[in-house]
C-alpha cells in the first residue's frame, strides 16, 4: 500500500478549506468519520475527516496563508500512522500539459470518460448540423462503433468510432490506439480522436478526424489486450507530421461530415 498521495487543489476545496482524498489513497485514511492528528509546517493540528465525502477539513487559514490558487499541489502522507500535509506552488504552462489531477477523475472508468467525450462530439455535430445531420447510438459497440450519423435525404450512414482521451503526454501529444481485431476500414468510417481537458471540463478546440483506410496504415503495436494501431499527434495547426492534415476545429466538424455525406452521394448514385 502506498503512503503518499499528491493532488492539485480545485476551486471548491480551496473556498471550502477541505482537501478531497482521491480513490487511490483511501485506504490512507479511517474507515468512519474521526478526528485526525496532522503535521501541518511542523505544527500539530487535529482536523476532521468526513469518510463519507473522503474529505479533510480544516484547512481554509492554512490556503489563506499560502495563497493557495488553483492547481497548486498538496501532498499527504501517512508515516507509522501519522499523517503530514505540505504544499507546492504549480505552474501550469500550456494548455495541453496533462491535466487530470486538476479535477478529481480518479472514481471515473473509462467507459464513463468514453462516454463523456461521445456526448460531447454528438452535441456538437447535432448543434451545428443545424437540423440536417442526426446521430444515434449503437446497441452494441463489438465493431467499435460509437456513433452513427445521418444525413436528411442520404440513406447511407456514417460511422464513427471515438476516442477520447483525459490527459496527454508532457510533450503535448496525444495518443490513441484502435483495436486491430475489430477495426474494418470502409469509405464510411471514421475514427475521432479528442482530448478533453479537466481544466475547463471541455474537448479541446482541435480534434482529429481520420478515415478509417488511413488509420488501418498506422503502425501496430503490440499491448496485454491485443494489437493496436497507433496514432500519435500533436493536436496543434501549426504542428507538422503524418496526421496533421486530419487535424480539424472542432466547430468545423458538421461542416466536414456534410462534405464526406456529399462525397458517399457520389458512390451511392
Amino acid at each position: 500500500m502506498k503512503n503518499k498521495i499528491v493532488r492539485k487543489l480545485i476551486e471548491v476545496e480551496i473556498r471550502l478549506g477541505f482537501l478531497h482524498i482521491p480513490a487511490s489513497g483511501i485506504e490512507l485514511m479511517p474507515e468512519t468519520n474521526s478526528k485526525i492528528r496532522v503535521s501541518i509546517d511542523n505544527k500539530a493540528h487535529e482536523l476532521t475527516y468526513n469518510a463519507t465525502h473522503k474529505r479533510i477539513f480544516g484547512l481554509t487559514k492554512w490556503y489563506k496563508g499560502h495563497n493557495v490558487k488553483i492547481g497548486d499541489t498538496v501532498s499527504l502522507e501517512k508515516v507509522d500512522g501519522k499523517y503530514r500535509l505540505t504544499f507546492e506552488k504549480t505552474l501550469i504552462d500550456t494548455p495541453l500539459k496533462e491535466a487530470e489531477s486538476l479535477v478529481d477523475i480518479s472514481g471515473l472508468s473509462s467507459q464513463a470518460k468514453g462516454n463523456i467525450v461521445e456526448e460531447r462530439i454528438r452535441e456538437l455535430i447535432i448543434l451545428q448540423g443545424q437540423g440536417l445531420l442526426s446521430v444515434y447510438r449503437p446497441v452494441t459497440d463489438t465493431q467499435g462503433i460509437d456513433l452513427i450519423v445521418t444525413k436528411a435525404g442520404v440513406f447511407q450512414p456514417i460511422f464513427l468510432q471515438i476516442k477520447g482521451r483525459f490527459n496527454v503526454e508532457k510533450q503535448g501529444l496525444f495518443i490513441m490506439r484502435v483495436n486491430k481485431k475489430t477495426f474494418t476500414p470502409h469509405h464510411s468510417y471514421f475514427v475521432i480522436g479528442a482530448y478533453f481537458d479537466p481544466k475547463r471540463l471541455e474537448i479541446d478546440e482541435h480534434i482529429l478526424l481520420i478515415p478509417s483506410d488511413d488509420v488501418a496504415k498506422a503502425s501496430v503495436v503490440k499491448t496485454k489486450i491485443g494489437d493496436r494501431y497507433n496514432v500519435t499527434a500533436i493536436l496543434d495547426p501549426s504542428s507538422q507530421g503524418r496526421w496533421a492534415k486530419f487535424l480539424i476545429k472542432k466547430s468545423d466538424l458538421a461542416n466536414k461530415l456534410i462534405e464526406k455525406f456529399e462525397e458517399i452521394e457520389k458512390y451511392i448514385k
